[in-house]
């Protein structure tokens, strides 16, 4: 059984933030296993369809993201709360109220567990995030309830979690949470807010490394491109498979824990984009235990490493406050629009891509990365695997 966590952190506090959210996903878990476990019957298929992007969407994501923005965040003053599922989180035009998700209905027997967390949630954003604060208002919140989607819909679930992070006035990531509810055989989290020093986690029992002192790069578990498979090469790293980005970053952070030094260690290096929710908490989590999540683009472009700290800006947005003229191609995940200009082009019009799409690569390590000679290592490397096979930007 998972251990409770309790809110801690003064009232008004990024720990306090944290805590609470945290709390949140620990209320909401019973619901989110239960929709997962239907899902993998042969009563799940009305529970889940392909959005237009053809990435997948559950019940789950429309209802942790609306308790999440509607039961827990809804008496704060944000300043924006950014999430995965914007465009379908509410109730639909046709009625249904809060069993009805994009079209999709909420089964009977998964109400009462639905109506028991909006209690619960309700109920601690009510003791515990004051309404009357101000702290609050120059935060940005992204939120991803369920990143790893395809994996949750598919029996992978241990490789799925929910994200929320915390973006202070300048869009940079300050907090966040990463959680992970279907994790065996009880969910782990990782938390923190570095200008706080406040750091924590759970990762239970850990998992077995077959790698021993051998380097890994954590990838997605579909195909890779040529420039990771050139950067592989280059640091002399095995390919480690996982789902979710903020999957990827716990792995990396247990690992970074359990070692003093790069032998053995994981890296997180990728050409192809996430999405600032993605990012965001896993950003601020990183951080918190001493490592850092940035941009590819100025690793590939830096004179040396100490010009290639460029992270995201995480801020509410019509347009992409990141896109870089002529850098990024144009793919059915990062396209603006469904009635797509052609594809695999260089964009060289912010207006094509989505405001919140990663189009600059992403490289995250751990402490023992996070020093001048590490820092250099990575740098030479991505540069001499971006010789070989330039980074698809996609």
């Amino acid at each position: 059984m998972e251990d409770s966590v309790g809110p801690t952190g003064a009232p008004g506090s990024l720990e306090r933030l944290c805590t609470v959210s945290l709390r949140a996903c620990q209320l909401m878990n019973p619901l989110a296993s239960a929709i997962y476990s239907s899902l993998q019957s042969s009563t799940g298929s009305g529970m889940k369809m392909e959005k237009r992007d053809n990435s997948a969407f559950t019940i789950a994501d429309g209802l942790v993201q609306r308790l999440l923005t509607e039961a827990l965040f809804s008496n704060v003053s944000f300043r924006d709360i950014v999430g995965e599922e914007d465009d379908g989180d509410r109730a639909d035009a046709s009625g249904g109220g809060w069993y009805r998700v994009q079209g999709l209905t909420v089964p009977e027997e998964l109400r009462p567990l639905l109506d028991k967390a909006r209690g619960d949630v309700e109920a601690l954003a009510t003791e515990h995030l004051s309404s009357k604060t101000d702290k609050y208002n120059r935060l940005t919140v992204f939120i991803d309830p369920i990143d790893g989607t395809r994996e949750f819909a598919s029996g992978r679930g241990e490789q799925c979690s929910v994200c929320i992070g915390f973006a202070n006035e300048h869009g940079k990531a300050v907090a966040g949470v990463v959680y992970r509810p279907l994790s065996q055989p009880k969910p782990t989290w990782v938390a923190g807010a570095k200008s706080e020093s406040y750091a924590a986690c759970e990762f239970g029992e850990g998992t077995s490394d077959a790698r021993e002192d051998k380097r890994g790069l954590l990838t997605t578990n579909g195909s890779i491109s040529p420039f990771v498979d050139s950067l592989m090469e280059e640091l002399q790293c095995e390919r480690v498979k996982a789902g979710g980005a903020g999957n990827k970053i716990m792995i990396l952070l247990e690992s970074s824990l359990a070692r003093d030094g790069i032998d053995g260690s994981l890296l997180y290096i990728q050409d192809r984009g996430v999405s600032r929710w993605d990012s965001c908490a896993a950003e601020a989590c990183l951080e918190s235990f001493g490592g850092a999540l940035m941009k590819l683009t100025p690793f590939v472009e830096a004179g040396d490493a100490k010009d290639s700290s460029e992270c995201y800006t995480y801020l509410a947005s019509k347009s992409n406050l990141d896109f870089i003229r002529g850098m990024a191609n144009l793919t059915k995940y990062n396209r603006a629009s469904a009635e797509a200009q052609e594809l695999n082009q260089r964009v060289f019009d912010a207006a094509q891509v989505k405001p919140y799409s990663n189009l600059n690569g992403m490289v995250a390590f751990g402490k023992e990365w996070n020093t001048c000679e590490g820092r250099a290592q990575i740098v030479e490397s991505i540069r001499r695997a971006a010789a070989k096979n330039p980074p698809s930007f996609d």
